[in-house]
């Protein structure tokens, strides 16, 4: 998953934070300065063709730039854009300005009242443009047309409704319609796992610096069990990020995703739970950067499917095939004979 772009797009990213701190609140006027300096770089491009500008990157070369979206904690959708442009072109659609987020799940339409109606909608405030699925259909959204009802605490997420008749219908396949839904999970999954990888660095180095009865907390057996276990189950998230990026294309094995989609899903309490344990109270008061990245892995947990949908998808394609199990798709995907 390395590439030339990791280093470039990680300086890029550690200075944004560095600029405007860890907090997810951040005005509407910080967030455009935000987004300006992304856009303004060209990294949004990267997997476009090169024909058109871009790097041809494939999502197995893009994964760990998901990553750093959620490892700098940065209040903007990165990754659902990179993810969008890059569907959009592939589907012989325009591509807006602007970030771009792909809604798939809790989508209400209703017929009677004209409305587009969606209660947790990430980056909902703030995103300039909405890829929304809903009755086998895609609809491009504006933000400059939303009604914004509510932000939820954290400020990532939103509930926002739209007036049906200020929505572009985009005419795509059924297929493109999948791959879009599964491109919504890849973009809520990977940064996830960015922002655990700094949340068992934030907790390692607070263990070793961190006093208590005249020695470090890391030198205490309980704490150390504890470390072992959060280092564990990042690992495993990290290991679930690689399989759902093993891809040379740009759309993710659907069996893959959603074991991905599931582990990581199941791992979140638990790394979040474990990162406090260690830190105590001060993991939770407003300076410490800490429960910003533990708010993200909770509700970013389940955007685009909850751990029983996606767990509910690989059963029935297992029972569906004759011999498969899971270990055998991830044997011959990520080791064929």
């Amino acid at each position: 998953m390395d590439n030339l772009f990791d280093g470039a797009v990680g300086r890029l990213f550690a200075d944004i934070s560095e600029k405007f701190g860890n907090s997810l609140e951040l005005s509407c006027t910080d967030y455009e300065a935000i987004w300006s300096e992304i856009a303004g770089s060209g990294f949004l491009d990267v997997m476009l063709p090169e024909e058109k500008g871009g790097a041809g990157l494939s999502l197995k070369e893009a994964g760990n730039l998901f990553k750093l979206e959620g490892y700098f904690n940065l209040p903007v959708p990165f990754a659902s854009t990179l993810l969008a442009r890059s569907w959009l072109d592939g589907s012989g659609q325009t591509i807006p300005e602007g970030s771009v987020v792909i809604a798939t799940m809790g989508v209400q339409i209703s017929e009677g009242q004209g409305q587009i109606v969606i209660n947790k909608l990430p980056f909902g405030h703030r995103a300039a443009r909405f890829l929304v699925l809903a009755n086998q259909s895609c609809y491009l959204l504006a933000q400059e047309k939303a009604v914004v009802h509510e932000v939820y605490h954290a400020g990532l997420f939103a509930s926002v409704s739209w007036r049906l008749e200020e929505a572009i219908e985009l005419e795509v396949s059924a297929q493109a319609l999948e791959d879009l839904r599964n491109l919504a999970a890849l973009a809520a999954l990977v940064p996830s796992v960015g922002a655990m990888e700094r949340i068992f660095e934030m907790t390692l180095e607070y263990a070793n610096q961190r006093q208590q009865f005249g020695r470090p907390l890391s030198k205490f057996q309980a704490i150390q069990h504890q470390i072992s276990v959060l280092a564990e189950q990042v690992w495993a998230a990290r290991m679930a990020a690689q399989i759902a990026c093993n891809s040379n294309n740009h759309h993710p094995d659907p069996n893959l995703l959603a074991i991905a989609k599931y582990q990581v899903s199941f791992v979140s309490d638990q790394v979040a739970d474990i990162s406090h344990a260690v830190h105590g109270a001060i993991g939770i008061t407003e300076e410490y950067a800490l429960h910003f990245y533990t708010r993200r892995i909770r509700e970013f947990k389940s955007e685009a499917g909850t751990q029983s949908y996606w767990a509910k998808r690989l059963g029935h394609h297992v029972l569906g095939q004759e011999g498969e199990t899971v270990l055998s798709m991830l044997t011959g995907e990520l080791c064929p004979r």
